[in-house]
């Protein structure tokens, strides 16, 4: 060996000797590894990037097996010795060296013969280019699983499916081992309790006590980020002072890092969002991003729902309140035509089943019901004596019941029902061919639930008795309307009315009174 400067030159074979000064001053140039081997594969030539690769002085390494060197390994590389043996140009294979990431590039190096005489080897670090790419994949992921759980967002319509169904999205399709939603109690003890969990068992949950109370065990993940409102990280689970409590089912579940995430609701504590991954340093500060603003969206969610279900709870007790008001209203009309008395509640029982028949939309079947409880509600104005007279009323007597229609919609209007109740009172005894009254409107310009009204309200009058006349039944009832369908009644309504007699043997709700009972 000779020196040249601070380096040290080995005896090289003449010919590749005289241009090794150059040649070394190319490799150093070269941030890579780069080293020579021959074909007993011992280390002939490499740069500085080799050498402190190595962490091995060049003088101590030249000459020795390139894997007693650096990679360090029990023999060479494969891709190496299968160029050599199969004596190909070149060699590329991905190898790890401890926790770096190396693309080796082997070129064969041949004699004016063609025997190849030596091997050159490039040494890549692409162990950040990895990270970048699984980077990469990971948050590509988490944009899909963010996708996926805005979906469920959407279509669920209750909380607890909610917080289960983003738990699974987050497992099945965010790739990680578990996750789990946790609602914090405001009892004395303060407990977090699991709602929904996937990927870990939640009775495993519970038996871990957690509690977001401002001790030892309340300074956990969990505790702290519901009682703090912070994300909170672990990096390294194994090593997390704050996991020392839960250290052993952690390790037999094979989490590496954690997550745990605030639910908050209108700047309240509603509980917490824990996510569990395989490895360690998972949750990079551009993921937890996403994160946070996953657990965000899954707060909103359960507020909203709550939000919605106080609404609907209001709603109901408000259509209740309106139901009875309704029916004492309905009542009062009775209490004045005790002849009548039931007529507007079987109205619309048999309207109600009429328009089931029909398949009339819920909502529209609730108006056509409120209508009908108070259809006759303008009689209020006639006066008792015509309405209660066993005798045939006159054209005069006739008219003035003749106005309880207006009579009815002039008390309604002012009523802000959600649907046109008081047109459907003032239209009821509208026909399609105009022959109604009171306003002699004709086909489609009568509300199709006036027209079903119509119909049941022809056939309970003629079926119940009068004071003025015994009730008919209800099959010259049902003649009635058939005979008329499509003139003077809706067909459509008469053909389900019909159906409901003939083919569902409907029954009204109570009896018709029989004659002898009339004036009782």
């Amino acid at each position: 060996m000779k020196k040249n400067g601070g380096g040290i030159i080995p005896d090289l074979p003449e010919g590749l000797a005289m241009s090794h000064e150059i040649w070394q001053r190319i490799f150093d140039a070269v941030d890579d590894p780069i080293f020579l081997h021959d074909t007993e594969f011992r280390l002939l030539l490499a740069n500085l990037a080799y050498f402190q690769a190595a962490g091995m002085a060049e003088a101590e390494a030249i000459g020795k097996l390139y894997w007693e060197v650096f990679p360090r390994d029990s023999g060479p590389l494969p891709g190496c010795q299968q160029a050599l043996d199969e004596r190909r140009a070149e060699s590329v294979e991905e190898i790890m060296v401890g926790e770096r990431i190396f693309i080796s590039r082997g070129y064969a190096v041949r004699d004016e013969q063609g025997k190849v005489c030596y091997s050159l080897h490039i040494l890549s670090d692409i162990t950040e280019q990895r990270k970048a790419e699984l980077h990469f994949i990971r948050l590509n992921r988490m944009y899909r699983t963010i996708s996926r759980c805005n979906q469920v967002l959407v279509r669920t319509g209750d909380e607890l499916e909610l917080a289960h169904e983003m738990c699974r999205v987050l497992v099945e399709e965010g790739g990680f081992l578990a996750a789990w939603v946790g609602y914090a109690e405001t009892s004395e003890a303060k407990r977090i309790r699991p709602m929904a969990a996937v990927g870990i068992d939640q009775g495993e949950i519970e038996g871990m006590n957690l509690t977001w109370e401002d001790n030892e065990v309340g300074h956990g993940p969990m505790g702290s980020a519901v009682r703090t409102g912070e994300i909170v990280v672990s990096r390294d689970i194994l090593i997390d002072p704050h996991w020392a409590h839960w250290n052993e089912p952690a390790r037999r579940l094979g989490f590496a890092a954690a997550t745990a995430l605030p639910l908050r609701v209108n700047g309240s504590a509603l509980g917490g969002l824990e996510i569990f991954a395989a490895e360690a340093d998972a949750f990079t500060p551009d993921m937890l991003e996403l994160l946070a603003e996953l657990a965000g969206d899954l707060a909103f969610g359960i507020g909203n729902l709550r939000s919605r279900a106080e609404r609907m709870g209001i709603l109901e007790k408000l259509e209740l309140s309106l139901d009875h008001a309704v029916t004492a209203i309905a009542a009062t009309v009775e209490m004045r035509d005790p002849y009548t008395a039931g007529h507007q509640r079987r109205v619309a029982k048999l309207a109600a089943a009429i328009a089931t028949e029909m398949g009339l939309p819920d909502d529209q079947a609730q108006g056509l019901h409120m209508a009908c409880v108070v259809h006759d509600i303008g009689k209020i104005h006639v006066p008792a004596e015509i309405l209660s007279s066993p005798a045939k009323l006159s054209e005069a007597e006739f008219a003035i019941i003749k106005t309880h229609p207006l009579a009815g919609w002039e008390i309604l209007k002012g009523i802000d029902f959600p649907w046109p109740v008081a047109e459907m009172v003032y239209q009821h005894h509208e026909k399609l061919d105009g022959s109604g009254y009171p306003r002699g409107l004709k086909g489609d310009e009568i509300l199709l639930e006036a027209r079903i009204l119509t119909v049941a309200d022809v056939v309970e009058a003629m079926t119940s008795h009068r004071p003025y006349r015994p009730g008919f039944g209800i099959f010259p009832a049902l003649q009635e309307i058939s005979r008329n369908k499509g003139k003077l009644y809706d067909a459509t309504a008469v053909e389900a009315c019909l159906r409901v007699f003939m083919e569902k043997d409907y029954e009204w709700e109570a009896k018709v009174p029989h004659a002898k009972n009339l004036g009782q």
